[in-house]
């Protein structure tokens, strides 16, 4: 055994062919599939079962576990995938691994790689140069090149070691258990950031005899563990539910590698069993390494109600947090931030909603169902927070939202939703000026309170119930969707009741029962109150 036929250059120069041959096949899927595939991941996470096999195709296709896993962190930060769901996606991603293992062992030491990886490069390489104003023949190209040096770094790296294995007695080395490999490929895999590479290196060196079959297998293991640390450097300085999600990535990793290290010897069995042929180690190592993760998404299927509880203990969600949406999402991703930026303008209109109930002192007079506490969603409100508190939040996420917004590549977006994107920033303009005229109001308000006429305690009640009844609705159009002819109905409604008021202050003047600074007081409440209640009601009416 000799060292020096070891050609380490030659090694590294494979193992960084490979890894860029897999940067160039996930990056050339994300450009083919576009909008259509982070579309397909967020539609088909509705249900556990859906998301672990949404997770396993979505890896399959994108050769990226740590890519799926990342967006699904990034659409769980925006709302758009709930933690229970997004388990089920990481669950999956674990099985769509292996269909690296299974390209490289079915392909990568089965034929002739010079014959396939130089027609990939030549195709692809010239695609690239001749046909790159095309998108999707620029893709396309890119994907030959990507595949094409994903087998060129495969073969390089088999030659690395062919001449070393040659003399290479694996008697002669001491035996550290099976352990220190499982060790030895969690460092591997968290220092390249890639389970796939990893996995590459241990075939290869199957392949050549480096190895036995056993150690392959253990090493595998710890691919496996290693990969989660890419998911847990990107849920660094998330919302809890983004760590919970990540966190799960660890527990179910380390839970199915421990189940997979005890039960080795027995699998080990059982495969060359059903692969008898010596020279079949690269294969039944992949066939192992299928076998272990679909036991363990089996195994894990039925706790993860059990795991969300344990993660929301050791995670658990904070409301002191300005933003809870954008904070969390990235502009990268144009559908996942447009949904962060909806819901955190909803968020926002709601707490508006509050900020008007406060102020005009609704929530001292009505019932609990009466009211309307989503600033407790939002900012930890407590029941006496001050309406300034409140206004101070509102302008400070709106500022965060626009800042936000105009961060998105619209380009990437479609016609309809750079319009909902528009019409958001609108939006939050609007809700800043709203609770500008709303803070406005108090010292009125309190000054019509004080008064001791009951005539003007009564228009003012009046007033604070027809309000009350308009927020209500404003928050059943927020919650739900409704038809335009419900909206008119709303519309017809607060026009209605703006009248029926000024009918009745007009009663009192003529009977003589208020003073004249009370009349004007009365008007300007009233009329505040209405204006407000209309321009939420137009910015939600352009939603629908």
């Amino acid at each position: 055994m000799h060292w020096s036929d070891f050609d380490i250059w030659k090694f590294l120069a494979g193992l960084g062919i490979f890894m860029y041959g897999m940067f160039l096949l996930e990056e050339a899927i994300k450009q083919l599939s576009g909008k259509a595939f982070k579309i397909f991941i967020r539609k088909s996470t509705t249900g556990r079962i859906r998301s672990i096999f949404t997770g396993l195709f979505s890896t399959a296709v994108l050769q990226s576990s740590s890519a799926v896993t990342l967006m699904t962190l990034t659409f769980v930060g925006a709302g758009m995938i709930s933690m229970q769901n997004a388990i089920g996606v990481v669950m999956g991603t674990n099985l769509g691994t292996t269909a690296t293992s299974w390209l490289v062992a079915t392909i990568g030491f089965k034929i002739n790689i010079e014959g396939l990886f130089l027609p990939l490069i030549g195709l692809g390489g010239l695609g690239l140069i001749f046909l790159s104003k095309s998108p999707r023949y620029n893709g396309i190209s890119r994907l030959l090149v990507g595949l094409g040096f994903l087998f060129m770094g495969l073969e390089y790296m088999k030659l690395s070691v062919e001449g070393f294995t040659s003399s290479f007695d694996l008697a002669s080395i001491p035996h550290y258990g099976m352990l220190f490999y499982v060790l030895i490929a969690i460092v591997m895999t968290s220092v390249m950031q890639s389970s796939s590479a990893t996995i590459a290196i241990i075939l290869t060196a199957l392949h050549t005899g480096l190895i036995t079959f056993s150690e392959g297998a253990a090493m595998v293991i710890g691919a496996n563990i290693g990969t989660t640390t890419t998911v847990m450097l990107g849920a660094l300085g998330g919302i809890a539910i983004k760590k919970q999600v990540a966190l799960s990535h660890l527990i179910f990793n380390i839970f199915t590698g421990v189940v997979a290290f005890l039960s080795l010897p027995l699998l080990t069995k059982l495969i060359l069993y059903l692969l008898s042929e010596d020279n079949n180690a690269v294969l039944g190592v992949t066939l192992f390494h299928t076998i272990f993760n679909l036991l363990g998404v089996l195994l894990f299927l039925p706790f993860i109600g059990i795991l969300v509880k344990l993660l929301q203990s050791v995670y658990p969600e904070k409301r002191n947090e300005t933003t809870q949406f954008i904070s969390n999402a990235t502009p990268d991703l144009p559908e996942a931030a447009l949904v962060a930026v909806r819901n955190e303008t909803m968020h926002v209109f709601k707490v508006t909603l509050d900020l008007i109930g406060l102020v005009y002192h609704l929530n001292q007079s009505k019932t609990k169902d009466e009211r309307w506490f989503f600033s407790d969603l939002l900012f930890n409100t407590k029941k006496d927070k001050t309406p300034i508190d409140l206004f101070n939040n509102i302008l400070s996420v709106n500022k965060s939202i626009i800042v936000f917004a105009s961060k998105i590549p619209v380009n990437d977006l479609e016609e309809l939703e750079r319009r909902e994107l528009t019409h958001y920033n609108h939006m939050v303009i609007t809700l800043s000026q709203v609770a500008k005229t709303v803070i406005s109001i108090g010292p009125e308000i309190d000054e019509i309170e004080s008064s001791e006429n009951p005539t003007v305690s009564q228009l003012m009640k009046l007033i604070c119930d027809t309000t009350n009844s308009n927020l209500v609705v404003l928050h059943k159009i927020a919650e739900s969707s409704v038809e335009k002819q419900t909206l008119e109905v709303y519309n017809n409604q607060i026009k209605q009741d703006y009248k029926m008021v000024v009918e009745k202050i007009a009663e009192t003047i003529e009977k003589k029962l208020i003073q004249e600074k009370d009349i004007s007081l009365l008007l300007m409440v009233n009329g505040i109150a209405t204006q407000t209640i209309r321009q939420l009601f137009r910015t939600l009416e352009k939603l629908v």
